[in-house]
């Protein structure tokens, strides 16, 4: 696991984690660590969820269909955090395995809604006692506590950047003159 190096009294925490700082390191910047976690926990999650025929992407539809459902492909996209012509070909497969079904919104037959099916049920049953065992093993240092301080930074950081996300495009750098 990468380590950050000494710190220097005077090397602020803010300097250290700034790209724009002489004193950067990789491993002190925050999304660096985020990324390096949400794909190790993949990994992890993955390794457990692919001997019982699940991936990671259909897991997440269904865990948001268990709260959403019907949902929108756009919501769930959102929510699944994934590009929505990736999650129309998950989406696709799901619904050929009988996991779910898709049909037009009765008030809009612009927008397509997913349900989850009985199987479709069944099956995230199973899979969330594995998702819950990986859960446990990998959070069992943090009191709650933790978990609920590490949620709420999360959230912080969430709200950041989709403020940034709507906010209009910067123009782009220009290379200094010779």
């Amino acid at each position: 696991m990468p380590t950050s190096r000494p710190r220097a009294s005077t090397d602020s925490a803010r300097a250290r984690t700034s790209p724009a700082s002489e004193t950067f390191q990789i491993a002190d910047y925050p999304f660096y660590r985020l990324s390096r976690v949400a794909a190790l926990y993949t990994e992890c999650l993955d390794r457990e969820l692919k001997p019982r025929g699940m991936d990671q992407p259909r897991w997440r539809v269904l865990m948001i269909l268990n709260e959403h459902d019907p949902a929108a492909m756009g919501l769930i996209a959102e929510l699944a955090v994934m590009k929505l012509p990736t999650l129309l070909k998950v989406v696709r497969r799901m619904e050929e395995e009988g996991l779910v079904r898709t049909g037009a919104r009765l008030s809009d037959q612009r927008v397509t809604e997913v349900s989850i099916t009985a199987r479709g049920r069944k099956s995230l049953s199973l899979v969330r006692k594995v998702a819950a065992d990986v859960y446990e093993k990998v959070t069992a240092p943090f009191s709650v506590d933790d978990i609920e301080t590490l949620n709420a930074l999360l959230g912080n950081l969430e709200s950041s950047l989709l403020t940034l996300r709507r906010a209009p495009r910067r123009e782009p750098l220009k290379a200094a003159a010779p």
